[in-house]
């Protein structure tokens, strides 16, 4: 990524730039090294992006729904991720709603007031 953003010209003064760098190592040494959470933070910020790609689908009329629960070892091979360098925390199924079919059962849900507390 500091190549990419160097041929960008992202950061016009190098020093800048190489404080940036020596910020992220930084970050990032403390994550693997000291809170040892590095794979949670990176689902987190995978999980940022979920949300506004689902915002940006409801836009545009698309139906989108992530899902957990997976073998991510299993979908990493199918599409030979891991060998980016890279790794499965969530997938995210979109497409548009069938016209034809509708849900005619009620669905549970709990009354608000039983799931929030107001104050």
């Amino acid at each position: 990524m500091f190549s990419k953003e160097r041929a960008d010209g992202r950061f016009p003064e190098p020093a800048k730039q190489e404080l940036w760098e020596s910020m992220t190592r930084d970050f990032l040494s403390l994550r693997n090294y000291g809170f040892k959470d590095v794979n949670h933070w990176m689902e987190k910020q995978t999980y940022m992006a979920l949300g506004l790609t689902m915002m940006a689908a409801a836009e545009l009329g698309v139906e989108a729904m992530p899902l957990e629960g997976f073998d991510p070892a299993s979908v990493d091979k199918a599409f030979k991720i891991r060998e980016t360098g890279h790794s499965t925390t969530v997938l995210l199924a979109l497409g548009y709603p069938d016209p034809e079919k509708h849900y005619s059962n009620p669905i549970s849900r709990f009354d608000s007031d039983e799931l929030f507390t107001f104050v």
